[in-house]
């Protein structure tokens, strides 16, 4: 049973005053019930999760979660990542860093990101893991609804699948059957662009991937409310605003290379990387 306080106060992540009836320690418990349901369902649906033909993609997505978290605001969160064998262009962060990935992301014809591209994987991975951070979906359910609702629907709604558990949670029909795919207002997916962006940077991706993607999300096909492009507006306006945080995010980004680059001068050369991104690799 999920426990909730009346709480307003300043966001720790965005500073920005806040109504959030759940405390931080009920946000794994929420997560653990959406990626519990949408495991169940595509189970049902007899698709694949972090199926053998994708080790290899489940590994990297998992070093590169593992690398995000740990620079997030919330380390502590239980992150947990899969890869599930569906043509959808998405992936999402529930509440408390529980993550599901969709091969269609990195589709050669329809997809986002450049498959075995890590920065534009982590670009996306840091954006969603932005919002379970900014804790964005509790902040939501707390908005819309009062304290007793709110804790109705985290007890049971989720799990059960019922329709208010769907109409919160953003779950879809698509595929024949029910995805959880979260929908955000456009100030949350602005800010979720602007943390998940320092993420990657923290992490020691290059920032500059993440505009590069954003901008070809702008041009993708809005007619799917699965895809990743149906949020973002034609304009271009999302991306366009990441530029304005890009000097911010390459000093980042360059403080770490260049920290990393002295480790690796203080190290005995043989048996090392001979590279930042190799001891990355080695060392996330």
């Amino acid at each position: 049973m999920v426990l909730l306080l009346t709480s307003c106060a300043k966001d720790l992540i965005t500073g920005k005053s806040t109504l959030n009836y759940y405390k931080i320690e009920d946000e794994p418990k929420l997560g653990q019930q959406v990626l519990e349901a949408q495991t169940a369902e595509l189970k049902h649906q007899k698709k694949a999760i972090d199926s053998k033909k994708n080790a290899k993609d489940v590994k990297r997505i998992r070093t590169i979660v593992k690398r995000l978290a740990k620079v997030s605001h919330h380390p502590e969160f239980p992150f947990e990542a899969h890869l599930a064998d569906l043509p959808i262009v998405n992936a999402w962060c529930a509440p408390g860093g529980k993550i599901m990935v969709y091969e269609g992301l990195w589709d050669p014809k329809e997809g986002l990101i450049e498959k075995g591209n890590d920065a534009q994987l982590a670009a996306v991975l840091g954006h969603e893991i932005a919002h379970a951070t900014a804790r964005h979906v509790t902040e939501s359910l707390s908005k819309n609804m009062t304290i007793a609702i709110a804790g109705a629907v985290a007890s049971s709604a989720i799990a059960s699948g019922s329709a208010e558990g769907a109409d919160l949670f953003g779950q879809m029909f698509d595929q024949g059957m029910n995805l959880f795919i979260p929908s955000y207002s456009r100030k949350n997916e602005l800010e979720a662009d602007r943390i998940g962006l320092l993420y990657m940077a923290e992490a020691g991706y290059d920032p500059r991937e993440a505009v590069k993607i954003w901008k070809k999300a702008a041009k993708g096909k809005k007619g799917e409310r699965t895809s990743i492009f149906a949020s973002h507006p034609a304009s271009g306006e999302r991306a366009k605003q990441l530029e304005k945080y890009l000097p911010e995010a390459i000093k980042v980004y360059e403080k770490r290379q260049a920290k990393v680059s002295d480790y690796l001068k203080r190290l005995p050369h043989q048996g090392w990387p001979a590279s930042v991104s190799d001891t990355f690799a080695r060392h996330p």
